[in-house]
């Protein structure tokens, strides 16, 4: 992993290393340098915070916080979580890290100072996770088992025992959230993901670079909302910003 930029290393200690095992490093060589020179050089950062100034204004700036700033854990986490899940519906790019460090707040607002780890998923790979994170919060199996095909972790050649098996163990790393208030703990994180990868292994699977760019993308989320502590309510969360988001791509179309 020398090939990668120090930031991205850094994060990806976090993961499972079976992971690793299970990734298409062809992939991530070619993004490599990409990433090297955007967070060498920011390029592309203001075009980026410029198109997500305009969509996400109600919640979200670039610009520093009033003095002086406000601190309130728990509003903290619910907005990086609403931005979180914001992210995935536009097409513009993704901030890929959210620790706390880069964030101010003011009341009912995050202030973000990005670096230059920023990426653009592929159109079929974030409605993917949004059909994954669909599936789930809105209990559409459909959409949960196509999330889970488009993101790489599922093959529809497999059993229907393999498929099961998949689908269980991805509905571990969920938890009750879709009911209940989560803690966020990267130890469950790093268990829950190494049986995933363990099965992938077992099914030759290789994963693409942009989904260890996904990983990364949580690994962030889960270390900011470990340090602030809080409990958040991540089901009410999503299915507000699906059911509101003038950006909202319909279940119906991410799942063809």
């Amino acid at each position: 992993m020398q090939f990668l930029p120090s930031l991205v290393r850094e994060l990806l200690k976090h993961v499972p290393k079976l992971g690793f095992e299970v990734t298409d490093w062809e992939g991530v060589r070619r993004d490599a340098p990409i990433m090297a020179a955007r967070l060498l050089s920011q390029s592309g950062v203001p075009g980026l915070k410029k198109a997500q100034g305009a969509v996400f204004s109600s919640f979200l700036s670039f610009d520093p916080p009033p003095v002086p700033a406000s601190s309130d854990p728990q509003e903290f986490g619910d907005l990086l979580l609403r931005y979180y899940f914001s992210q995935l519906e536009i097409d513009d790019g993704v901030f890929l890290d959210l620790r706390p460090e880069h964030f101010s707040q003011s009341p009912g607002k995050l202030h973000f100072r990005p670096n230059g780890f920023w990426y653009r998923f592929t159109p079929g790979f974030r409605h993917a996770l949004l059909a994954l994170y669909d599936g789930f919060y809105f209990d559409r199996e459909d959409l949960f088992e196509s999330g889970l095909s488009g993101t790489g972790l599922l093959d529809n050649s497999w059993s229907h025992e393999d498929r099961e098996r998949m689908k269980t163990l991805f509905r571990s790393h969920f938890g009750s959230a879709r009911d209940l208030p989560m803690r966020f703990n990267l130890e469950d994180f790093q268990k829950t993901f190494l049986s995933v990868f363990e099965f992938l292994m077992e099914k030759k699977v290789r994963l693409s670079s942009e989904f260890m760019l996904f990983g990364a993308y949580l690994v962030t989320l889960y270390l900011a909302l470990q340090k602030t502590g809080g409990s958040h309510d991540v089901g009410r969360i999503y299915r507000e910003i699906r059911s509101t988001s003038s950006t909202r791509i319909p279940p119906e179309r991410i799942s063809q």
